[in-house]
């Protein structure tokens, strides 16, 4: 009798319908005018016209196909690339209502799009864009970052330098005012972690006879006592040059040398070899050579699919899919192979993660570092935390 009650259960468990929702993903590019154009991101990081973020969306969607089929979830790609001569927000309203925005366009376009689709209640991923005013003061209850900010790349360079033991540190910046504003934030980690700027120095992109002389590397870095270079420069035009060139032998880091970076080829651990094996041969006929993995924006795209498919499972109750409340959910969680899970800050809809310090063939380490303590969350050393920020969204 018992075992008859048994199968039954059993079998009426099995015969339950599964649910069915569309999740529909659209991938909101401009026209290749404004790619080409487009500003960079931290350390260079940009998504070139032949890298779009499209192949790191399929590979999230891929990765997941199980658990959607299991759940009756029907995933589907989308791509709108704006047009330039018709108004923004008639192209924006014939979005699918319930579709999740990945945002792979350039800053200023970006923060119109947002602004937009936020009214519009669609959620919207930006994975592109490291600049500080996107968490601060933009501050959009419907807009999440899964690209670390400029504070959380800084912080990550300034924890391995104190680690080292170089705490005394020369900074060499550009002229522009993305990089004024980028070594403005440099400062402020290596203030916060105990480390000193000894001297700051501007290079300067002229060609005049008159500034040859005073912009070589040997010169802009001579006459101080340093531990370490670090280097601002956005646009990677003088930075390249410095390395193997300061007047005293020192480590470069900053945007050149050793850099942090949200995902890298050479991780070799937390499963990440497999996560790039994926990614190069996932597409049938279009496998991609063995040092290419995701870029720092591919990642973040990668990053939004994955936090939605790993979150759903336990929160899937028959209704509609309900992004925003997956994303709101303090327990949605998304395993990024860097050693610990990635979350939303709910105060300024960032992804915490762990960031990579490396140069262009190794990873070197992984902050947080040892001994930088948090008293909530660890990963939360990197970045601005909940008492600093100015957006306060729950």
């Amino acid at each position: 009798m018992k075992l008859h009650k048994l199968i039954l259960l059993a079998c009426c468990f099995l015969s339950a319908p599964a649910v069915s929702n569309d999740f529909d993903i659209t991938i909101i590019t401009s026209s290749s005018e404004d790619r080409k154009n487009s500003g960079k991101s931290f350390a260079g990081i940009t998504v070139k016209p032949d890298r779009p973020v499209l192949r790191a969306v399929e590979l999230a969607v891929y990765e997941s196909s199980t658990l959607f089929k299991t759940l009756g979830i029907n995933a589907n790609i989308h791509q709108l690339t704006l047009d330039a001569e018709r108004n923004l927000d008639d192209q924006l309203k014939e979005l699918i209502p319930s579709s999740l925005l990945i945002l792979d366009l350039p800053l200023d376009t970006m923060e119109q799009v947002a602004q937009i689709t936020n009214k519009l209640k669609l959620i919207a991923f930006n994975v592109r864009h490291s600049d500080a005013q996107l968490r601060d003061t933009l501050c959009l209850t419907h807009v999440f970052h899964t690209i670390p900010s400029d504070q959380m790349y800084f912080d990550a360079l300034g924890q391995f330098l104190v680690y080292r033991g170089w705490r005394k540190v020369l900074v060499i910046q550009g002229p522009s005012e993305k990089d004024t504003e980028r070594a403005k934030t440099l400062l402020v980690s290596l203030k916060k972690f105990g480390a000193t700027v000894v001297d700051q120095r501007i290079f300067s992109l002229s060609h005049h006879p008159d500034d040859r002389d005073e912009n070589k590397p040997e010169f802009i870095t001579g006459g101080i006592s340093y531990d370490v270079v670090a280097v601002i420069d956005s646009q990677k035009d003088y930075g390249r040059y410095l390395q193997y060139s300061t007047r005293s032998a020192r480590p470069v880091v900053g945007d050149v040398g050793l850099t942090p970076a949200s995902w890298h080829f050479s991780l070799e651990r937390y499963g990440a070899p497999q996560l790039n094996e994926r990614y190069r041969t996932f597409k049938t006929g279009e496998p991609l050579s063995s040092q290419i993995s995701m870029t720092d924006a591919e990642f973040a795209a990668w990053s939004a699919i994955k936090l939605i498919s790993n979150s759903i499972n336990s929160r899937q109750k028959g209704d509609d899919l309900n992004l925003l409340a997956v994303l709101q959910d303090p327990a949605s969680q998304v395993d990024l192979y860097k050693g610990t899970r990635g979350s939303i800050r709910h105060w300024n809809n960032q992804l915490r993660q762990p960031i990579l310090l490396s140069t262009p063939d190794a990873v070197i380490a992984i902050a947080p570092m040892p001994k930088f303590l948090h008293p909530k969350h660890y990963v939360d050393t990197l970045g601005i935390d909940e008492p600093e920020s100015q957006c306060q969204l729950r």
